[in-house]
C-alpha cells in the first residue's frame, strides 16, 4: 500500500511537471513567441531596410504565429518624402519553417506582398526623394542577410496590386502606373505593369496597355510593351506601339530596341523603330522608319484635318535619332507625294499637288532646352529653299510663394490692373517657345521659276504673268518672348530683281486709264462704277483737300512717296504688337498695299490673298504714278455703309466738295477707315465720341509735328468743331437700323466666320 501510494505521488508529480511544461509550452508559443517574433520582426526589417536602402521603415501591427507572420501599414520613409512615404504596402505576409524558428534559425517559404503604392517626387528646386536611395543601393553590393544558420530570403516572392506615381515640378511631368504584379522564384522575375500613362508640359504624352518585364539568372531584363501610345502632338499619336526591349548578346550590359506601330488608333504596322541602347551611358541611337504608304490608311484620322483627297497622297519618312545624358542629335528625310489641302485660312480653294521633300539634322539640349536645326533643306513643288535656327524654352522659375488677395476694386479697364503680376510671369509662345531664331534661304533662281511653284489655287490673280529676272531671299526672325521689343525681322528679298514682260488683261496696268470698280456691298451683292472722268462723283487729286491728303499720309503711310509699296520696318512693329496681344490684331499695309486690296483683291486675311497681295504691291508700285495710285485710292475706299469714293462722302457728312474739306474733317475722315461702317453711327447720332474727338486732336498734333499744318492752322483747327451736315430724309434709330443690317450682311474679313 505504502509503495503503491509512493508511485502515486510519483506520477502526479511527472503529470504535473508535463502540464506544468505544456502550459509553459502554450505560453511561449501563443504569447512569448508571437511577440519576441513581432519584435525580432521589427528589429530585423528596420536594419535590413537601413542597410539595403539607407532608410527608416515604421511597421504598423505584426501578427506571428507558428509557421506564418502578417505585417501591415509598412511605410519607408525619407527626408524628402513629404506627406507620402516613398513606399507604403498594406499587407506582407511570410511563411516559414516553424520548427526550426524555435531553436532561432529563420528558413523563409513564400512571401506575399499586397497593396504597393510607390511615390516619386521632385520638387521645384530639383530635389527628389529617390537620388539617396539609388546612391546608397549603388555603394552597397546586395547581400541576403542571414542568422543561426537560416536565411532571410523568402523562396519565392509575389506582389500584388503594385501602384506607381510620379511627380516632377521641374519639368511638369507626370506618370503613373495604375495597376501592376511582379513574382521572384530563384533565377528568375516577371513583372507586369497595367495603364501606365506619362504626362508632359510642352511634349510628347504617352501610355501602354501593358508592360512586361522579364529576367533570368545571369541575364539582362527583357522588356515587352503592349498597346503603347506616343501623342507626339494632339492631333496625331504614335499608337498600337509593340516590340520587345531586350538584352544584347555581343554588348553586355547594352539593349536592343525594335517596336513597331501605327497612327492614332489606325490599325497596322506603318511605321518601325530600330536601335541599341546602353542604360548605364543613358544613350541610344535609335532608326525611325515609316516606309512610303498611301495616306488613304489614315482616313480616320485626317477627316478632322486640312488634309483632303489623300488616296494618292504618299509619305516616306527616315530618321535617325541619338541620345546622350545632355540631349541628342537627329538627322532624316521626308517626301511627301500628291499632298491636298483645304482650309480657310489657306485659300477659298483646295490646294493640290503639294509635293515636299525635306532633309533635316539637328540637336536638342535638355539643360538648355533648346531644339536647333542646322539643316533644314526642303522642296515644295520644285522650289529649294532651306530653313535652320532654334527654339528654347525659358528654364522653369521656383514657385513664388501665394500673394495676399487684392482688395477689391472697381474694375475701370484703365491697363494699370496687377501690373507687378503680369511682369511676374515669364511670358511664352506657342508650345511654351521662350526663343525662336530662324534664317529662310531661297537660292538665286529663276523669278518665273519662283511663281510657278506657287499653286494656281493660292494665286489665281497671279494666272498669265510672265517674269524675266532672278530672284532670291535670305531673311531672319527672332523673337524672344521675354524681350519682345528686341524682336529682329530683316534680311532681303530679292523681288525687285524680276521684271514683268506680260500680265493678264485684268493685272493693274489697265488701271492707268478710267476702269470700272466692282464692290460687294453686302454679301453675294455686287455693285459698280466707274473710276474716271465718266463719272460725275469721281474727283482728281488736284481736286482733293491737302489736308485730307496730308491727314491720310499721317495715320496710314507717311513715307508713300519715298518707299516702293512696302514700309519695311513696319512689318516688325506690327508683328512685336501681335505678339504682345497674343493674336494677329495689327497690320503694316502702306497705302499701296491698301489699294491692292481695295482695288485688285477681296479682302479675307487669308495665306493666298496675302501672297498675291505682296506681288500686285510690287507690280502696281512699278506701273502706276504714286499720284495716279492716290487718288484711285480716295474714290474707291469705303466711308460709311454704301458709300464709296471721297466725293460722295465728302457731300454725305459735309455737304461740300472734297476740296473744301477743312483739317478737322480731314482728320475725321482718317479716324473713320479701319471701320467706316461701325463709325458711321457717329453720324446717325450727330455727334462724336470722346474716342474720336481724341482720335482727332491726335492726328492734328501729329501732322503739326510733321510740318503738315502751320502753327496756325492747328491752333484754329484746335478750335474748330465738326458738324455733320444733316437732313431729316431718316431718323437716328431709321439710320443705326441702317448701320445694323449692313453689318450684319457684309461678308467677314476673317475666313473662319461663315
Amino acid at each position: 500500500m505504502a509503495l503503491f501510494s509512493g508511485n502515486r505521488r510519483r506520477w502526479l508529480y511527472v503529470g504535473g511537471s508535463v502540464v506544468g511544461l505544456a502550459a509553459l509550452a502554450l505560453v511561449l508559443l501563443l504569447v512569448v513567441y508571437p511577440r519576441v517574433g513581432a519584435s525580432k520582426i521589427r528589429s530585423k526589417l528596420a536594419a535590413t531596410v537601413q542597410s539595403a536602402l539607407g532608410r527608416e521603415v515604421k511597421v504598423g501591427p505584426i501578427d506571428v504565429e507558428l509557421g506564418r507572420a502578417v505585417l501591415r501599414d509598412v511605410q519607408i520613409r525619407g527626408p524628402q518624402d513629404g506627406d507620402t512615404p516613398l513606399v507604403h504596402v498594406e499587407r506582407v505576409e511570410v511563411a516559414f519553417d516553424a520548427w526550426s524558428s524555435l531553436v532561432g534559425s529563420v528558413r523563409l517559404g513564400p512571401a506575399t506582398i499586397d497593396g504597393v503604392t510607390v511615390t516619386i517626387r521632385r520638387d521645384a528646386t530639383g530635389r527628389d526623394n529617390v537620388r539617396d536611395v539609388l546612391e546608397h543601393w549603388r555603394q552597397r553590393q546586395a547581400r541576403a542577410d542571414g542568422g543561426g544558420g537560416g536565411s532571410t530570403r523568402p523562396s519565392s516572392i509575389t506582389v500584388e496590386r503594385i501602384k506607381v506615381l510620379a511627380e516632377d515640378a521641374v519639368t511638369g511631368a507626370n506618370a503613373l502606373v495604375a495597376d501592376g504584379r511582379a513574382t521572384w522564384r530563384p533565377g528568375e522575375l516577371v513583372a507586369s505593369l497595367k495603364g501606365l500613362t506619362a504626362t508632359t508640359r510642352g511634349a510628347p504624352n504617352a501610355s501602354a496597355q501593358l508592360v512586361t518585364v522579364k529576367k533570368l539568372a545571369g541575364e539582362a531584363p527583357t522588356v515587352t510593351v503592349e498597346g503603347g501610345e506616343l501623342a507626339v502632338w494632339p492631333r496625331l499619336a504614335l499608337s498600337g506601339i509593340g516590340g520587345t526591349i531586350a538584352a544584347d548578346p555581343a554588348h553586355p550590359g547594352h539593349y536592343t530596341l525594335d517596336l513597331a506601330g501605327g497612327y492614332g488608333g489606325v490599325p497596322g504596322t506603318l511605321w518601325t523603330a530600330k536601335g541599341a541602347l546602353d542604360p548605364d551611358a543613358q544613350r541610344a541611337a535609335v532608326d525611325l522608319v515609316a516606309a512610303e504608304f498611301q495616306l488613304e490608311r489614315l482616313a480616320p484620322i485626317l477627316e478632322q484635318t486640312p488634309v483632303v483627297d489623300y488616296a494618292g497622297t504618299s509619305v516616306d519618312t527616315k530618321l535617325h535619332l541619338e541620345v546622350d545624358p545632355r540631349g541628342g542629335t537627329f538627322d532624316g528625310e521626308l517626301v511627301l507625294r500628291g499632298l491636298n489641302v483645304g482650309h480657310p485660312l489657306i485659300a477659298d480653294k483646295e490646294v493640290h499637288d503639294l509635293d515636299l521633300q525635306a532633309r533635316v539634322a539637328g540637336s536638342f539640349d535638355r539643360a538648355r532646352r533648346r531644339v536647333e536645326l542646322v539643316r533644314g533643306d526642303f522642296v515644295v513643288r520644285e522650289l529649294p529653299f532651306s530653313i535652320t535656327g532654334f527654339a528654347s524654352q525659358h528654364p522653369p522659375r521656383p514657385s513664388a510663394p501665394a500673394a495676399p488677395p487684392a482688395p477689391d476694386r472697381d474694375d475701370t479697364g484703365d491697363g494699370d490692373e496687377d501690373v507687378a503680376s503680369l511682369e511676374a510671369r515669364p511670358r511664352t509662345g506657342p508650345g511654351g517657345l521662350g526663343v525662336l531664331d530662324l534664317r529662310l534661304v531661297i537660292p538665286k533662281l529663276e523669278c518665273q521659276r519662283v511663281l510657278e511653284a506657287i499653286p494656281t489655287e493660292m494665286a489665281p490673280y497671279l494666272a498669265g504673268y510672265r517674269l524675266r529676272g532672278k530672284f532670291d531671299a535670305d531673311v531672319r526672325l527672332a523673337i524672344d518672348w521675354a524681350d519682345l521689343p528686341s524682336t529682329i525681322l530683316d534680311g532681303h528679298v530679292g523681288l525687285r530683281q524680276c521684271r514683268v514682260v506680260d500680265e493678264p488683261e485684268d493685272g493693274p496696268k489697265r488701271l492707268l486709264e478710267e476702269f470700272e470698280h466692282y464692290v460687294e456691298v453686302e454679301k453675294d451683292q455686287w455693285i459698280s462704277f466707274v473710276v474716271g472722268p465718266s463719272n460725275e462723283d469721281f474727283v482728281p487729286l488736284q481736286e482733293i483737300s491737302p489736308y485730307l491728303i496730308k491727314s491720310i499720309m499721317s495715320t496710314e503711310d507717311s513715307a508713300f512717296y519715298k518707299h516702293k509699296g512696302f514700309i519695311t520696318s513696319e512689318f516688325r512693329t506690327a508683328l512685336v504688337k501681335n505678339l504682345e496681344a497674343g493674336h494677329f490684331k495689327y497690320g503694316a499695309s502702306s497705302i499701296t498695299m491698301q489699294f491692292v486690296k481695295n482695288v485688285l483683291l477681296y479682302r479675307e486675311k487669308t495665306l493666298a490673298r496675302k501672297l498675291q497681295e505682296l506681288f500686285l504691291t510690287w507690280h502696281v508700285e512699278n506701273t502706276l504714278p504714286k499720284d495716279r495710285i492716290l487718288e484711285i485710292y480716295f474714290n474707291v475706299i469705303e466711308y460709311g455703309p454704301g458709300l464709296y469714293g471721297i466725293g460722295p462722302a465728302s457731300w454725305h457728312y459735309f455737304s461740300k466738295p472734297p476740296r473744301d474739306l477743312n483739317p478737322v474733317e480731314a482728320a475725321f475722315f482718317s479716324s473713320i477707315l479701319p471701320s467706316p461702317k461701325e463709325r458711321y453711327k457717329q453720324y446717325c447720332a450727330g455727334t462724336l465720341t470722346k474716342w474720336t474727338t481724341s482720335k482727332i486732336q491726335r492726328i492734328l498734333a501729329i501732322m503739326r509735328k510733321r510740318d503738315r499744318l502751320t502753327e496756325a492752322e492747328y491752333q484754329n483747327a484746335l478750335v474748330t468743331p465738326l458738324l455733320f451736315a444733316k437732313d431729316d430724309s431718316e431718323t437716328e434709330k431709321q439710320c443705326l437700323e441702317r448701320v445694323k443690317k449692313a453689318i450684319q450682311n457684309a461678308r467677314p474679313t476673317n475666313p473662319l466666320k461663315k
